[in-house]
């Protein structure tokens, strides 16, 4: 097993021929021994504050491969700001996963976890870094040591995105994480809040936003866990567990369903997509339009849906242009006005939710509408030439 492991991480290196980090030998402690490389566009400005993003790859993987899969260094170059990529080594643990299942290497300032830490240190000690837009993220192994970096340094973090992850501490040791891949650690909200704040006893600022991805058809890390992990985040935020948004299909993806969990300030603390159909993988749509990108490796899946982009939406690295028009009517409100940016050579699909009636403007980049009776949601597909633009959904509530 072991041999064959090795062959699939040299076969998926050698075909990694673009857009390759460059290793840092000495970033300083390295209790976890892990390597480290780190994308710097070629068009930053070095005399202006970048945001940073924490790249953890899963088993079976390496920088490279996590690189190539998520299209995180062709964003970064598009949009100005710097990838770190942290890598196990197979003398740590031979299937290249990151151990997130030992107290020794997710606690705060040991093992695995704090040589991450004594990376982002090195990268802001290095370069001109925003230090309020450091951004992790993760696929399996990697989505929960990304939580337990969140976890044990909630100051260092705006937001996190992880994919098929699980709850800080759901394992401390092999046997534990067993059952932990068949989502049989079931906590309450409080307990799995208090086994974060164990670690930070004096912190008394907020902690990061939390972005969770969780295949329905996971075999690997089953989707209770996902459920496990808003508990733990909206307990920490002091949210309840009960999402203030669902909107079933976000960006007119059938099988894309995004639950938004708001603080009182309004703030998105706790996003959580829930994936129909979706195993144990990250949503890629290949391609080279705007909303495309991702390739195709082991642990990805063609569902068109560049999930980096979206992630880089929710982190706040993009800014693409949205759906405009009023978010709270009265019932039945007649004559509402609904427009996206008009561009040349440009037909527009829209969606609206049952009850309402476009009155003017399908296909075009201005619609007018009759609204119904209850909450609901309005869509565009934008197709030009070959290409598809997808807009983030925009919901519409009613007025109590």
């Amino acid at each position: 097993m072991k041999y064959f492991i090795s062959f699939l991480l040299l076969f998926s290196l050698h075909n990694i021929q673009s857009q390759k980090p460059i290793r840092v030998k000495d970033f300083g402690k390295n209790p976890g021994n892990l390597g480290m490389y780190l994308y710097s566009p070629s068009n930053l400005n070095a005399n202006s504050n970048t945001p940073l993003v924490v790249v953890m790859h899963g088993c079976l993987q390496s920088a490279g491969v996590v690189a190539k899969q998520t299209g995180w260094n062709e964003l970064a170059d598009k949009y100005g700001f710097r990838v770190l990529y942290p890598q196990q080594r197979m003398s740590n643990n031979p299937a290249m996963c990151f151990c997130w299942y030992k107290n020794n290497d997710i606690e705060k300032n040991k093992g695995e976890n704090f040589s991450v830490k004594q990376m982002i240190d090195y990268v802001k000690a290095n370069n001109q870094i925003d230090s309020s837009k450091v951004f992790i993220t993760g696929l399996s192994a990697g989505a929960a040591m990304s939580v337990a970096l969140m976890a044990t340094y909630p100051a260092t973090f705006n937001a996190g995105a992880i994919f098929a992850g699980a709850p800080y501490k759901v394992a401390t040791n092999f046997w534990t994480a067993l059952i932990a891949f068949y989502g049989w650690r079931i906590k309450s909200p409080e307990k799995w809040g208090t086994l974060v704040r164990e670690q930070n006893p004096d912190y008394v600022g907020k902690y990061p936003r939390m972005i969770i991805y969780q295949g329905k058809m996971d075999v690997v890390v089953n989707q209770r866990n996902g459920n496990q992990l808003m508990k733990q985040w909206t307990n920490l935020q002091g949210i309840s567990t009960i999402p203030t948004v669902t909107i079933k299909k976000f960006a007119k993806c059938k099988t894309v369903e995004k639950n938004i969990y708001r603080t009182n300030d309004s703030t998105n603390a706790v996003v959580y997509y829930k994936v129909k159909r979706l195993g144990h993988a990250l949503l890629i749509d290949p391609g080279k339009c705007e909303t495309q990108g991702g390739k195709m490796t082991l642990f990805s899946a063609d569902k068109n849906y560049f999930s980096t982009y979206w992630t880089a939406v929710d982190f706040g690295l993009i800014h693409p242009a949205e759906i405009k028009g009023k978010n709270i009517l009265q019932k039945n409100e007649k004559g509402i006005v609904y427009s996206v940016p008009q561009n040349s050579g440009s037909t527009y699909q829209w969606s609206i939710t049952k009850g309402t009636s476009i009155i003017s403007g399908n296909g075009t980049n201005s619609i007018t509408i009759n609204w119904g009776e209850r909450d609901g949601n309005v869509d565009v597909l934008e197709q030009n030439g070959k290409c598809k633009t997808r807009y983030a959904t925009f919901y519409v509530r009613m007025t109590k």
